[in-house]
């Protein structure tokens, strides 16, 4: 997006997103689940003494977002609602509203692909609410 001819970022902050398999492995594994009509949140609040090789802090907020091919087949529809999901969070953290010391992934459910924007942020901000991680 361009805006006064400067380029706006509206990604997540790197040091905010999860990236890696071994931490969506640990997320999947120690991690507490929190289902939704058309999302889902799979969270776990972060022991570094638990992993001291993965070298996590109390500090860290990671999120990552999960949209399968079952929600809708073509790339354009997934690549679309992962912005959407992507933009809320961003909000989120630029307000300071999110608690550090998580690892955070949302899921898509089966009907999330024909939600406005301004339903998946209410259904978002729900998820984080039952969870106490804002």
């Amino acid at each position: 997006m361009l805006y006064l001819g400067r380029l706006i970022n509206i990604m997540l902050p790197k040091e905010n997103r999860l990236t890696r398999m071994k931490d969506y492995a640990i997320l999947f594994e120690a991690g507490q689940y929190l289902p939704q009509k058309n999302f889902s949140l799979k969270y776990w609040r972060l022991e570094p003494d638990k992993y001291p090789r993965r070298k996590y802090s109390i500090k860290d907020l990671r999120i990552g977002f999960l949209v399968s091919k079952k929600i809708d087949k073509r790339a354009v529809v997934r690549n679309r609602l992962k912005r959407q999901m992507r933009e809320v969070v961003r909000l989120l953290l630029q307000e300071k509203k999110v608690v550090r010391g998580y690892h955070l992934a949302f899921i898509a459910q089966a009907g999330s692909a024909k939600l406005e924007y301004t339903d998946i942020e209410k259904q978002m901000v729900a998820l984080l609410q039952r969870a106490k991680i804002i």
